[in-house]
């Protein structure tokens, strides 16, 4: 079996000025933070992974979604050109470790271009067009892989992986209200609801699924499908809009 690598960033001091729209009555609590980024860690390492810890990066404080600085494929990796210009940079340190096990590339100025938005599967791989994301990324990744790329529309949410995560034998977990699903009707769906839209955002490591805590109806469902599942509390990184797959770039060496 081929070892997995997880790349993950822990939380900088700054973590609390991250780009989000979660209301400034509930601002986010960097040391809490910084304890539920240990147990997600030591989530990774139970399922077998390898990780790879880098240090915080205070003049970046979304630098713990680490998801969005880079594309991994088999043979290569793309760096990915950032709309935000508060996020420009993050990818720095990241793509000196991944160039020990991929060649990187860049893309061309016109695309914008978040890891979030990319959902790799066997056969196909879909780029989500988002806040993030512009319809020039899909032709860009065309040119870097035989897979064909499938444009999905984000409606609602700020990535395509904050909606749909792909578990593994055509099994989806996604919010159908969030996005547009007629690229995805080749799938098997787990289905959960806006109110309940972090659980769509869970992350397939092999057998083990790690899902948000308190999603136990999507938990249940993944279960019956025959994985295991382990629920995490990522509450502070939730009020930065990010979730589970964020906080990793996940590969086989």
């Amino acid at each position: 079996m081929p070892k997995t690598i997880a790349f993950v960033r822990r939380p900088g001091p700054s973590f609390n000025q991250a780009i989000s729209a979660n209301p400034k009555n509930q601002p986010i609590n960097v040391k809490r933070a910084c304890l539920q980024h240990e147990c997600y860690v030591a989530a990774l390492e139970k399922t077998g992974v390898e990780v790879a810890l880098l240090s915080g990066l205070y003049k970046y404080p979304d630098a713990p979604f680490i998801e969005d600085t880079t594309v991994v494929f088999d043979h290569i990796a793309l760096a990915c050109p950032s709309k935000e210009g508060s996020r420009r940079g993050e990818g720095v340190s990241i793509h000196k470790e991944i160039k020990k096990y991929r060649t990187i590339k860049t893309l061309p100025p016109s695309v914008t271009l978040d890891g979030g938005d990319v959902l790799n599967t066997e056969e196909k791989i879909f780029v989500g067009i988002s806040e993030r994301t512009n319809r020039e990324a899909v032709d860009a990744l065309a040119k870097f892989t035989k897979k064909p790329i499938i444009p999905v529309e984000v409606l609602f949410g700020l990535h395509l992986k904050t909606s749909v995560t792909y578990l593994g034998n055509y099994i989806l977990v996604l919010d159908p209200s969030s996005l547009d699903t007629h690229p995805l009707r080749e799938f098997k769906w787990i289905e959960t609801s806006r109110p309940n839209r972090y659980a769509a955002n869970c992350l397939a490591i092999r057998n083990t699924v790690l899902i948000s805590k308190g999603s136990n109806e999507v938990a249940d469902k993944i279960r019956k499908e025959g994985f295991k599942t382990m629920q995490l509390d990522i509450s502070e990184f939730e009020k930065a809009d990010g979730g589970l797959t964020c906080l990793s770039i996940v590969f086989n060496d």
